[in-house]
């Protein structure tokens, strides 16, 4: 069974280090909060690069409990994992700068607090993982290898699509009003009935209104609504064009839904460009979620690529 761990950003922890300074960055980072999933044998996880897992948009740390636990019982080496919130959503601190590279330096701040780690592993969905590509092209020296999930570095009309519907949705969630006296099942009935036109698919209505609780203050959001609306469209929607320009050369795999269309096949010639040693991988029947409508397809996947 797993060690569960769990970090709380308001608290700092007394082992940081100094990343060198040839790494320093003028963007101001956060301390994210994370869940540590620790193996039995933590002296061997200890050798190895710690797994570092970011979730997409409107997600939080809590999608990847799962496969987490269950990724501490098949990985060998045995690694630490920690299933990170993202800034501005679950507990991590809010901001109004929300861009890929402030992104960035928030993972390298956590990798400096992480005991004995000279390199990572990352893992990324969807927004967590252009959050990954950006740091494996900004600093490659950090990682040692990379899984990014149903997402590319290259913009196409989905994604786009998707995203004017996400600032559309951003907006309706913010002026919903909700009635501090009701219970919190039928606080979400109300905002599910509000949002249908918006986002017609009640799975991943189902995924947003999990952000939804109730608090002394009254209802509230896990995520930060004025600070993913003012940066969805102009940076969250497009991986920054420059990064392109760079290069990372140790193993990546991209793994895509078969019925989703945010990885375009014919990419691949570019993806590997930037990325020379890239695998790409699709999961049949499954969509943009994929580790969550294939669990088992998809850690076979994982499990086999980090355990070469």
């Amino acid at each position: 069974m797993a060690l569960l761990v769990k970090f709380n950003p308001k608290v700092l922890l007394s082992n940081s280090r100094n990343i060198p300074s040839r790494f320093v960055h003028s963007v101001q980072s956060v301390k994210l909060s994370y869940d540590e999933y620790l193996p039995k044998n933590l002296e061997v996880a200890e050798e190895a690069s710690p797994l570092l897992i970011m979730h997409g948009l409107f997600g939080s740390r809590q999608n990847w409990r799962g496969i987490s636990k269950r990724l501490t019982q098949v990985l060998n080496p045995s690694r630490r994992i920690l299933s990170i919130d993202a800034r501005n959503h679950g507990q991590s601190p809010h901001s109004l700068e929300h861009t890929y590279t402030h992104m960035a330096e928030d993972i390298k701040d956590l990798i400096s607090n992480i005991p004995k780690a000279e390199k990572v592993v990352l893992l990324g969905h969807s927004m967590g993982g252009r959050c990954m590509m950006y740091f494996c092209l900004e600093y490659p020296e950090l990682v040692e290898s990379a899984i990014i999930v149903d997402i590319s570095p290259f913009s196409n009309v989905h994604f786009t699509g998707s995203t004017d519907k996400m600032s559309e949705l951003l907006r309706k969630l913010k002026d919903i009003p909700l009635d501090p006296n009701v219970a919190p099942s039928a606080a979400r009935k109300m905002v599910d009935q509000e949002i249908r036109d918006i986002m017609p698919d009640q799975a991943t209505r189902d995924f947003i209104l999990l952000n939804l609780y109730k608090s002394e203050a009254g209802f509230q959001w896990r995520f930060h609504i004025d600070g993913l609306l003012q940066n969805v469209e102009r940076s969250i929607a497009r991986f920054p064009e420059e990064m392109l320009q760079k290069r990372f050369s140790n193993p990546i795999m991209f793994i895509g839904g078969a019925d989703s269309q945010y990885i375009n096949p014919a990419d691949l010639p570019k993806m590997r460009e930037i990325f020379p040693q890239v695998e790409l991988e699709f999961v049949a029947n499954a969509g943009h979620l994929v580790h969550v409508q294939k669990p088992n397809e998809f850690l076979d996947l994982v499990t086999n690529f980090l355990n070469r």
